[in-house]
């Protein structure tokens, strides 16, 4: 197994998918949709993921001011930003 990534950098990867993917995690935070356990494990499903690279890539070239609507298949944490974006909208 491939050591994990930097905590810094995929915690700033996480914020920054979740900025692409119109995913409020504060919000979410403070709501209680999504707990500390949970982003602490996004962070650790980032840090473990071997498309980092990629992801740094996509996220810089990525004009923010077009949110995607979904964050990138290979991305770890895809279904999390899914229901927490779902939730917000309910």
């Amino acid at each position: 197994m491939a050591p994990l990534g930097n905590v810094s950098d995929h915690i700033t990867l996480v914020r920054r998918m979740a900025r692409a993917t119109g995913t409020n995690l504060s919000a979410a935070m403070q709501d209680g949709t999504l707990a500390t356990d949970d982003w602490a494990r996004m962070v650790t499903n980032c840090r473990g993921c071997t498309c980092a690279e990629t992801c740094r890539s996509r996220l810089t070239t990525l004009d923010l001011m077009e949110m995607q609507t979904s964050a990138p298949e290979y991305c770890e944490n895809r279904a999390t930003f899914d229901q927490l974006v779902r939730q917000r909208a309910e």
